[in-house]
């Protein structure tokens, strides 16, 4: 019989415990910052919080079993510069979890008629970890829209989950979503002081929520972290890679392959950091978008290795 829970899935918690103690020690201002929205993305219903003016907008697309707070940090100081649109992906957070289906084509169809919908002007997708290969899908598939990628650690290339999600079977995929829902107890869902949202919403919670359950299973069972190995090289925007040389879920030695293989790329290494920067080093990611959404060269028929 496979054992529900393996020792060697201990990065599954260093996300919980390194945002707790980070979102602990924020000021928190008098009033929210921002307000909450339900938007409609193709059959789902996405949390989103939009903030910033611009020309430009930067869309920011969480990693698996995450939402938006992961760009807690970061929403507030590149708002001031550029429009910002992050939502919680169909199935996580305060999004909606009635989808039948998870797949990284479900994923980008839902994400594509969410942009048409509600993202005005072209757009800079950063995408982490899952949301980076939900952000490459959606590249391909809106090239007109997409005028720039940020991916920060992203899935797409090889393993998926530090090789959790590579070998899927159904009691692995309930043991992952029982310890997603119960981390809810120490990894935040709502920041009152930050992001306004009506009661109803607010005294939501994923503990114990078995659509949760269900959507966290189906994103395991369905969603490909590896499905897009062939087609990194069909990106024909610039392409920014963020990293951490000590991240143990997506490791570091693939920034090396996407630079081989991704027209025009760069890549950015934060010392130090492991598998979610923008939480980890902030200030430090800031710039680097920051940096690259206002400029992103790419010479024409050339590669900016």
């Amino acid at each position: 019989m496979r054992p529900l829970i393996r020792p060697s899935w201990w990065w599954l918690a260093v996300p919980a415990a390194v945002a707790a103690a980070l979102l602990q020690g924020r000021p928190r201002p008098a009033q929210p910052t921002h307000q909450a929205e339900w938007l409609a993305a193709d059959d789902a219903t996405l949390r989103t919080l939009r903030a910033g003016t611009g020309d430009t907008t930067l869309l920011l697309l969480h990693g698996f079993g995450e939402s938006l707070f992961t760009w807690r940090a970061v929403v507030d100081p590149l708002a001031q510069h550029f429009r910002v649109v992050a939502v919680d992906l169909p199935g996580f957070g305060g999004s909606s979890k009635s989808a039948a289906s998870y797949t990284l084509d479900d994923m980008t169809r839902r994400l594509s008629d969410f942009v048409d919908r509600w993202v005005p002007g072209p757009i800079i997708v950063v995408g982490h970890s899952m949301g980076g290969a939900i952000a490459v899908s959606l590249a391909l598939e809106r090239p007109e829209r997409i005028q720039a990628v940020v991916l920060i650690a992203p899935a797409g290339w090889a393993v998926g989950l530090a090789g959790v999600a590579d070998t899927m079977y159904p009691s692995r995929a309930r043991a992952i979503a029982w310890y997603l829902s119960s981390r809810a107890f120490v990894l935040p869902e709502h920041d009152p002081d930050w992001l306004h949202e009506p009661d109803s919403a607010a005294d939501y919670t994923l503990v114990g929520d078995s659509a949760y359950r269900r959507a966290t299973e189906a994103v395991l069972t369905g969603f490909d972290f590896r499905a897009l190995r062939d087609r990194f090289d069909e990106l024909t925007q610039p392409v920014l890679l963020i990293w951490g040389p000590l991240d143990p879920v997506i490791p570091y030695s693939i920034a090396d392959s996407l630079m081989q293989v991704i027209p025009c790329s760069r890549l950015a290494t934060i010392p130090r950091a492991l598998h979610r920067p923008q939480v980890e080093f902030p200030d430090t990611v800031t710039s680097l978008v920051r940096e690259f959404a206002a400029t992103h060269p790419c010479p024409e028929q050339a590669s900016q290795h």
